[in-house]
């Protein structure tokens, strides 16, 4: 079983309330959400903390039925670990696929291919983060199954790791001997890697959120892909 998890709140620190700013005239937690509920993953749930500033997302959740959960505001791991928990997802079974609330173009086919890619091969743990591919920041998938989160959610102390859940799995070798990591590589057809790979589609500032604009306005549709976005941020200055 695959389940999607948006961590979402509105207590961003470079652009407060992000999240809720509008692309197209949809908020960019829909946006997330809109994209991910329709790859081949089992559920979709959204996680926020229990901070009162976060009550207008649960009455968004409950508007649109979306199913939810509230944590811990810093530490994301035990935010994800009771979701699991809090709606009784089979351990032995369950795979969680991470995605942010404040990248509005996650898109469906990568969600897709890196399911299938965990499915075909013995990993724990896989990110779509490599320098031997095109992951413009803002584009970032992880999956790792239950048996991992809960074993780092008992086993790691330290706060910046926790804050970032598992976020930091790829950068460190502390649990290598547990936890077995791949990297799921995208190259996609006929694209200079060298152009965009630095390129960014996530939004932390108003910056960010006026290219990300631009990006729909040009589409001016809600469903193009990566390829496509890929295609045209060759061409931005």
């Amino acid at each position: 079983m695959f389940i999607i998890i948006i961590q979402a709140r509105m207590g961003s620190t470079r652009l407060p309330g992000k999240i809720m700013k509008k692309i197209l005239g949809k908020e960019i937690i829909l946006w997330s959400y809109d994209r991910s509920i329709k790859s081949i993953a089992d559920d979709i749930y959204i996680a926020t903390s229990i901070n009162k500033e976060n009550d207008i997302l649960e009455k968004i959740f409950k508007e649109k039925n979306i199913k939810y959960f509230r944590g811990s505001e810093n530490d994301l791991l035990d935010r994800y670990y009771k979701l699991c928990l809090n709606n009784n997802l089979n351990k032995d079974d369950v795979n969680i696929i991470r995605i942010t609330s404040d990248c509005p173009f996650v898109d469906t086919n990568m969600i897709n291919d890196m399911i299938n890619f965990y499915k075909e091969n013995n990993y724990d743990y896989i990110i779509n983060h490599s320098d031997k591919g095109i992951t413009p920041e803002g584009s970032g998938i992880e999956i790792i199954n239950f048996k991992s989160l809960e074993y780092l959610w008992k086993n790691s102390n330290d706060p910046t790791f926790r804050e970032h859940a598992t976020g930091l799995l790829s950068k460190i070798t502390l649990f290598d001997n547990i936890i077995k990591k791949g990297e799921f590589i995208y190259k996609p057809y006929n694209i200079n890697i060298d152009l965009v790979k630095n390129k960014k589609i996530s939004i932390d500032t108003d910056f960010d959120y006026i290219k990300s604009v631009e990006i729909a306005n040009h589409f001016n549709n809600y469903d193009f892909n990566y390829e496509e976005i890929l295609k045209y941020l060759e061409i931005l200055n």
